[in-house]
């Protein structure tokens, strides 16, 4: 199968950063957590500076001090590429557009259960699509 894959967790809501690393640990990856943007962002630019990058970036959108999209613009200002999955309770037409034009792998909506996360991150990682892919992601390599 390969080596393991490396996730880092993005989520304001402890309750929900403990079920869902704990759901993705089962399920075979490595995971790191972090409760905001910030404490993100440093996590991403460590382990890129330590040769040991993260594989997946899965991130809340809406986040006090540092929103999931200005986590995703500061890791592509660095020159980090890293696919990504966004979770969101709030999805409307204006939010999909402006992810798709940051490049976004899969939107999830909340709520939504553990082992959801792990087939979304199964698919990204392994084939680069989901279940439920981004409307209109082109999706040609």
């Amino acid at each position: 199968m390969g080596t393991v894959k490396y996730v880092l967790l993005v989520d304001d809501e402890t309750d929900f950063l403990f079920s869902a690393r704990i759901a993705l640990r089962k399920s075979g990856y490595r995971v790191e957590v972090a409760a905001s943007g910030k404490e993100a962002l440093f996590k991403i630019l460590e382990a890129q500076d330590g040769k040991d990058p993260f594989d997946l970036l899965i991130t809340d959108i809406r986040m006090p001090e540092m929103s999931g999209f200005d986590l995703i613009d500061a890791v592509k200002k660095c020159g980090i590429v890293t696919p990504f999955i966004a979770m969101t309770c709030f999805s409307d037409g204006e939010l999909l557009r402006e992810l798709k034009a940051r490049d976004c792998e899969m939107v999830i909506e909340k709520p939504f259960p553990p082992e959801e996360l792990v087939v979304q991150v199964r698919g990204v990682l392994t084939a680069g699509v989901g279940a439920i892919g981004l409307p209109g992601k082109d999706e040609s390599a």
